[in-house]
């Protein structure tokens, strides 16, 4: 069994240096369900851009906690 997690996230492209450049390895966030959820800053390279990182994003992990993917929904 998977779990989905939806979060918003909005960061600056100064923040988003340290994650780019492998500094900062996790980042924490907080899902729509009040679920904080733990996952490795490389998964969010495909999103980052110049003016930095902006969305709504769909995570979905094994039963056990997993990442299975990661994908932005608007």
């Amino acid at each position: 069994m998977q779990r989905l997690y939806r979060f918003r996230l909005e960061l600056t492209s100064e923040q988003c240096l340290g994650y780019y450049q492998g500094i900062v390895r996790y980042v924490l966030v907080q899902a729509e369900s009040g679920e904080r959820v733990q996952l490795r800053a490389e998964h969010f390279r495909p999103f980052i851009s110049h003016a930095g990182l902006s969305g709504r994003f769909e995570l979905m992990t094994t039963a056990t906690g997993k990442f299975v993917s990661l994908k932005k929904i608007n």
